[in-house]
């Protein structure tokens, strides 16, 4: 309650407790003084009030996504996996690193959380708040599964109508979030409304791929945003065989030299990767989780919005945000990017 407005007007709440547990408000009533009202249900602030078209397709999307997959992206190989991968992304070389300069935080925004694996991984610090929120369903699965971390608050929420204050966080953490949103720019600018001075903002956002590639993103998501989510799920389980295919060839091929209109470099590449990352968005992962690969595919072709962006977009929004930019990493898929406001 010390810490959240309402979203709408920036007023504080009054809390009418229906049912509690423990330490938590399992039931409740958040109302401000201009009468916006907002419900707490098992043991979540919904904040989610945006029920515009595009809003709710995107929503929904997620919300199909997890109640499927969630028990996959639960298991410790992914967590592990993920933590590896932000490390290597964010240019933290272990854990230790991120943990120290955690120490340094006080109040840390997770925009965009998913099941919460993100959450627990910024949580070591006892002595911080950690706000985790997510607009679809997926926030009901990362409360039971980490909701009985006392740092962790976790809230049902736009990233784009936050319930916070303006310059309240100095920390600020949104990781494959911002390109699902209606404008990426835009979602990153607002987020940096809530970082005090000298405060920290990491992103990862889509990179734009080779351009055959892009024309193909484009055709099929045309398709398939129009998709019900059942008939889109089989889809990408369609794409997830055609990736695991070609991932059983065990072959590679060889590019002898640039092909700069194509955006292809010379070099060696296993065949469903140079296919994945040229022509077509057919994810198999290497492990061989097959339902956590449905979910990659899924998770590209069924939200109303997923834009790729280059890393001289993203540069430009760290420079008109006042954002010195402090980290920066470029890879196939994403651009990682870590800065402090100045």
């Amino acid at each position: 309650m010390e810490y959240i407005v309402c979203p709408s007007c920036g007023n504080d709440f009054n809390l009418k407790i229906l049912k509690k547990q423990k330490n938590e408000i399992i039931e409740g009533l958040l109302t401000c003084k201009k009468n916006h009202k907002f419900k707490i249900t098992d043991g979540i602030p919904r904040f989610v009030f945006d029920i515009t078209k595009n809003f709710v397709k995107t929503e929904d999307a997620f919300s199909s996504k997890w109640r499927q997959y969630h028990k996959s992206y639960h298991e410790k190989k992914w967590f592990d996996f993920q933590k590896d991968w932000f490390l290597s992304r964010f240019g933290w070389k272990k854990i230790d690193d991120f943990n120290s300069f955690l120490d340094t935080r006080h109040y840390i925004l997770d925009a965009g959380t998913g099941l919460g694996n993100s959450a627990k991984l910024i949580s070591k610090n006892k002595n911080a708040q950690i706000f985790a929120l997510d607009a679809s369903e997926s926030i009901n699965f990362a409360y039971r599964k980490y909701g009985d971390i006392e740092n962790i608050h976790f809230l049902q929420a736009d990233l784009r109508q936050l319930p916070f204050r303006k310059k309240f966080f100095d920390y600020v953490y949104s990781d494959q979030v911002l390109h699902h949103t209606k404008n990426t720019e835009t979602s990153f600018k607002y987020l940096t409304k809530f970082l005090v001075d000298s405060g920290y903002i990491s992103i990862y956002v889509y990179n734009k791929k080779a351009p055959i590639r892009e024309f193909a993103d484009d055709y099929i998501r045309s398709k398939t945003v129009n998709m019900t989510a059942k008939d889109c799920i089989e889809f990408s389980k369609d794409m997830t065989y055609l990736g695991k295919s070609l991932a059983n060839l065990k072959k590679k091929i060889t590019i002898p030299r640039d092909i700069p209109l194509l955006n292809i470099k010379a070099g060696t590449y296993d065949v469903q990767r140079f296919i994945y990352w040229h022509f077509l968005k057919c994810f198999w992962a290497e492990d061989g989780d097959f339902e956590r690969s449905v979910g990659v595919n899924f998770d590209w072709y069924y939200p109303k919005f997923a834009y790729r962006h280059t890393p001289e977009e993203v540069r430009k929004w760290y420079g008109d945000s006042k954002i010195k930019i402090t980290h920066f990493k470029e890879i196939e898929s994403g651009i990682s990017v870590t800065g402090k406001k100045i």
